[in-house]
């Protein structure tokens, strides 16, 4: 059977060597220790990257929960004052209206004293000017009279009768006078 054995294999069983005792082990073991000397500190500075790069998250998970919790708690208080918009625009609706209606009752009444003096003073100019009327007819009715007067007293009257009258005038005035002293 050992005929059979191909001449690769021959050889190999030959050159059998300890695999410590071979070079291309001690190059092989070489080549790892020089990639662990030379990666091991760069491992180190990964794992320190990485556990600053781990405990940002964390802090920036950490906010953002925070903030999470403060939105909400706004929007609880958003939610609280919407609520409560309705009761105070009921309020500042039912306040408004009592303004409005003081303003209208204020205004009211001093419109109508307003019409009260306006009214007021169209009466007394319409008394006012009613009396110069009068006064004015009075006049006129006096003037007319006396022009009447003299035109009958000419006519009429001669010069006797103007002496009795200018006599009896004068005789008047004489009386008037005494009774006042």
């Amino acid at each position: 059977m050992v005929s059979n054995i191909p001449e690769v294999a021959k050889t190999v069983i030959e050159h059998e060597e300890v695999f410590y005792q071979s070079a291309e082990f001690w190059v092989g073991a070489a080549f790892v220790l020089v990639c662990v000397v030379l990666f091991s500190p760069l491992i180190k500075v990964i794992g320190q990257l990485t556990s600053k790069r781990i405990t940002r998250i964390k802090d920036e998970l950490r906010k953002a929960e925070d903030l999470k919790l403060e939105a909400q708690k706004l929007y609880a208080d958003y939610e609280r004052k919407f609520a409560q918009t309705d009761n105070e625009v009921a309020q500042i609706v039912s306040e408004q209206e009592a303004v409005i209606a003081e303003n209208k009752d204020r205004k009211t009444h001093e419109l109508n004293q307003m019409l009260n003096q306006k009214q007021a003073e169209a009466e007394a100019r319409i008394e006012l000017a009613l009396n110069q009327i009068n006064s004015e007819i009075k006049t006129k009715v006096s003037q007319r009279t006396m022009e009447i007067l003299h035109t009958v007293i000419k006519e009429k009257l001669t010069s006797k009768d103007y002496e009795k009258l200018v006599d009896a005038s004068i005789d008047n005035l004489k009386t008037l006078n005494l009774g006042k002293k």
